[in-house]
C-alpha cells in the first residue's frame, strides 16, 4: 500500500527544489521509502535520466531535453529532513535555470493532487 506522501516542486533563481514529505511525522516506513526515491532520483537526473517524469507524464516534460544535454552543469544535493526529502537542483547557466524552472512549474501544475 502506498502512504500518503506530499509533493513540492519549488523553482529557485539557480535551479529548483523537489521536496516529498510524509503526511504522517512519524510514519518511519514511508519517510525511508521517501528518502531511498530521492536518492534513486539524484542518480538518474544525474546521469540525465527523465525517462520516468516522461512515463507518469506520457509525454516529454518542459526542461527535461537541456536537462539531460547540459547535465554536467547541474550539481544535486539531498537534504534529509525528518519527514522525508529535498533534492535540489544548482546550475550557475541561466538559461539551463530557466529550463529547470519550466521543469518545477510544469511538475508543480501536475501534481497538484497530490
Amino acid at each position: 500500500m502506498i502512504k500518503p506522501k506530499s509533493h513540492e516542486f519549488i523553482a529557485t533563481k539557480n535551479g529548483g527544489q523537489i521536496k516529498i514529505t510524509a503526511l504522517e511525522d512519524k510514519d518511519r516506513q514511508t519517510i525511508n521509502q521517501i528518502q531511498s526515491r530521492t536518492r534513486d532520483i539524484k542518480k538518474d537526473f544525474a546521469a540525465g535520466d527523465f525517462t520516468k517524469p516522461f512515463y507518469i507524464h506520457a509525454q516529454t516534460v518542459p526542461g527535461t531535453d537541456a536537462m539531460s544535454q547540459n547535465k554536467e552543469l547541474i550539481q544535486h544535493q539531498i537534504q534529509d529532513l525528518e519527514n522525508g526529502s529535498i533534492l535540489i537542483l544548482h546550475t550557475n547557466d541561466k538559461l539551463l535555470a530557466n529550463s529547470i524552472n519550466q521543469f518545477m512549474s510544469y511538475q508543480s501544475t501536475e501534481h497538484r493532487v497530490h
